[in-house]
């Protein structure tokens, strides 16, 4: 079955923002009193809040401190991401170009919330709407990935059944929600994760970059097609 579209992440798989994450969510544990190392949080990057609280506190904190924890986090992301300056990974107007040339359809699927998505997209100094077919975030799904929530919302959306979707994301975390949702996903190593753990997590391949992905686009539309 042909490919008909590309859903991509965007938090370290189009922009690079999951080392600030990081320290969004190391500020926002100590605000709440909780001492957590960044080699705690790292790992968990690419989880949306609802997933990533539990994970690393247990239950009992989620329901003492989740809404609290996710509210400083969205507050300390938003403030460092006004006084950054978010790099673009390389080539991604070109392979989004490329891939309307070659009539698929391109949407973002993030577990980023809209405001937070915004900042991100000011302070790397692109706008995504132009660029793509549709955008999905988290507020549009119950459950942020490693649930196949977004994904689903996205391919439903998009009108296509998820043998015709592929993934690009950067954590096992994208793998995952794809695998759940019947998507097939790519890899990108520019989140911090190693090319074992995305491949363990069930990516079809993988690929340094979004310029990686782009020059060996003929390959992966051709996986794609082979694992629908």
């Amino acid at each position: 079955m042909a490919l008909k579209a590309m859903i991509f992440d965007v938090d370290g798989t189009l922009v690079d923002t999951n080392r600030v994450h990081v320290e969004a969510w190391w500020r926002a544990f100590q605000r709440c009193g909780y001492e957590v190392p960044v080699s705690r949080i790292a790992p968990e990057i690419g989880k949306g809040g609802d997933m990533l609280v539990p994970a690393v506190l247990g239950e009992a904190a989620e329901k003492e401190s989740g809404e609290a924890l996710r509210n400083y986090h969205n507050q300390e992301f938003l403030d460092m991401a006004a006084h950054e300056h978010f790099e673009i990974f390389p080539r991604i107007a070109d392979l989004f170009r490329t891939l309307h040339e070659r009539g698929l359809k391109v949407a973002l699927a993030t577990s980023a919330k809209p405001k937070q998505l915004e900042a991100i997209e000011k302070s790397a100094r692109i706008e995504f709407q132009p660029l793509v077919d549709l955008i999905v975030t988290a507020e549009a799904a119950e459950k942020s990935k490693p649930a196949p929530d977004i994904i689903a919302v996205t391919v439903k959306k998009l009108g296509l059944p998820p043998q015709q979707c592929a993934m690009v994301g950067d954590s096992p975390y994208d793998a995952q929600a794809s695998r759940d949702a019947d998507v097939i996903c790519f890899g990108v190593l520019t989140g911090g994760f190693s090319r074992e753990k995305l491949l363990q997590a069930g990516v079809v391949a993988v690929w340094q970059d979004t310029a990686d992905l782009l020059k060996h686009l003929d390959v992966t539309l051709g996986r794609a097609t082979a694992n629908a």
